[in-house]
């Protein structure tokens, strides 16, 4: 009889411990990027075209960019050139065209909570034809100082509302 207590006490006292339901997930760990990072993917996002300077034409855009190495979970830094175009729907010449290195690209980054993130405020100037299209398509070029490229498109982008 003793024998048998002993065993439903200490059955009990250890059928507690036993947790129902999810248990919370252990953070993955992951380490600073590779020293030698590469510029393998670009993730491209832009923002809806405004008009901020009031003459009811759209020509400014934000355009954030992430830069992946398939060998590393999150964004990274590499250096190089970044260039965007902006192209009209169906056209393979540039409306217009922007392009940042060295320092100015350095600046263009901010600290996002999945790693760093370059945001850009893309304008066409003031003394360039206005852009009329109705869509528009950006491309975004990488190319690392040691020559690697690597770019993205965002096509069918909703430049103004109505034809005009």
């Amino acid at each position: 009889v003793v024998a048998a207590l002993t065993c439903l006490i200490l059955g009990s006292v250890c059928a507690g411990c036993v947790a129902d339901g999810p248990q919370p997930r252990r953070k993955p760990h992951i380490g600073p990027q590779p020293r030698d990072a590469q510029a393998d993917v670009l993730l491209l996002n832009i923002g809806p075209p405004t008009d901020s300077d009031g003459d009811t034409i759209p020509e400014t855009f934000i355009a954030s960019v992430h830069i992946f190495d398939e060998r590393y979970q999150l964004p990274v830094r590499v250096a190089g050139t970044m260039t965007f175009h902006l192209f009209a729907q169906n056209s393979e010449t540039p409306i217009q065209s922007w392009s940042y290195e060295g320092r100015d690209l350095q600046q263009q980054i901010i600290q996002a909570r999945v790693g760093p993130v370059h945001r850009f405020r893309l304008q066409v100037p003031i003394d360039a034809e206005p852009v009329r299209e109705r869509y528009v398509t950006v491309q975004c070029l990488f190319e690392t100082d040691k020559g690697q490229r690597a770019q993205a498109w965002h096509r069918d982008l909703p430049w103004l509302s109505v034809a005009r």
